[in-house]
């Protein structure tokens, strides 16, 4: 299959599943948004491990089938769903990832995984080793956040050659909407970046905000890096190839 239109990497678009949406009729306004913004696949990634999760399985899957369907006739074209989580990173994460308690993206190797925002850098980097040590390809959720990553170029790159895959919301690098926005663009621009994600938790807490993103990238970024983020990178997670 290949993927239409824009790809949302990150998302907390089910209802009742974590602190995103509230219930199904705001989920479909966010999902009118995102497609609205251009986004024609989206990855629902709820959080797992942060505390801010409240549900068990059975009632997540249940949650994605609904929505799925919701999205698959929204717009004309409609949107295409998928299923991940966002991983906050603990001491049983790879045994939540190996039981199938905890899920990667659409099956994939692939995880999306968050830490705490003052973590020390050699703890950041330690975790995400021993998960590629184990056989998966970490997506480092928001690297904005990160208080040991901001404007540390060095290290950004040494993750990136551990085959870290690093992930930006699309409101950080809106100027009205972030006081990172030109480090984001930044990094962006200079190939730091391998994909965008909306972190989208409502219709106001960070709402689908793709195409206004891109418009912003578009004025300095490379047209074949832009391809890459926006196309070839999402392509590759789905199918679950290395990017």
């Amino acid at each position: 299959m290949q993927l239409k239109g824009y790809v949302d990497m990150h998302s907390h678009i089910l209802p009742g599943v974590d602190d995103g949406s509230k219930n199904m009729e705001m989920t479909c306004k966010m999902l009118e948004m995102a497609y609205a913004q251009g986004v024609r696949t989206m990855f629902a990634t709820p959080h797992f491990g942060s505390g801010k999760e409240k549900y068990d399985k059975d009632f997540l899957m249940e949650q994605y089938e609904l929505v799925k369907e919701k999205a698959k006739n929204t717009g004309e074209e409609g949107i295409a769903l998928f299923l991940g989580n966002e991983l906050y990173y603990g001491h049983g994460t790879l045994e939540s990832l190996e039981t199938g308690k905890a899920l990667t993206m659409n099956g994939s190797k692939y995880v999306l995984v968050e830490f705490d925002v003052e973590i020390r850098y050699n703890d950041l980097y330690s975790a995400l080793q021993k998960l590629v040590l184990a056989g998966y390809r970490p997506i480092l959720a928001h690297i904005e956040r990160y208080m040991c990553l901001y404007k540390q170029y060095d290290k950004l790159y040494s993750l990136k050659k551990m085959g870290i895959t690093l992930q930006v919301n699309t409101a950080s690098v809106i100027p009205r909407l972030s006081s990172h926005a030109i480090f984001c663009r930044r990094v962006i621009e200079e190939g730091y970046i391998d994909i965008l994600g909306s972190d989208t938790h409502s219709t106001e807490w960070r709402p689908p905000c793709m195409q206004d993103a891109i418009k912003v990238l578009k004025k300095k970024t490379p047209e074949k890096t832009l391809k890459r983020i926006l196309e070839s990178n999402p392509q590759k997670i789905y199918q679950n190839e290395f990017i």
